[in-house]
């Protein structure tokens, strides 16, 4: 199993900023790369809802709805990964 983008950065986050933790994870390769298919699953499944959420409200402007779909998944991406990956020591794992 490899671990993905996701993973490498919650686990490279957590060695800088929750280093306690961190080091009591018996098997961090384990751990983050089934983290990071855990952020990557709702990722997508959040990218989904709000891109048939602003398929109703769609424009005939091929760039516009680009850019807004582009601007969705990279907010999406950023929430997710604020609340699942970048967290505070003593958070939730």
């Amino acid at each position: 199993m490899t671990m993905n983008h996701y993973g490498a950065q919650t686990q490279e986050h957590w060695r800088k900023h929750r280093a306690a933790e961190y080091a009591q994870i018996e098997d961090p390769a384990t751990f983050f790369t089934a983290k990071g298919k855990e952020i990557a699953a709702e990722i997508e499944r959040r990218t989904n809802e709000a891109e048939q959420q602003q398929q109703a409200g769609q424009s005939t402007d091929f760039m516009a709805n680009l850019a807004s779909l582009n601007n969705v998944s990279t907010t999406v991406r950023d929430e997710v990964m604020r609340e699942m990956a970048f967290t505070e020591p003593g958070s939730p794992i």
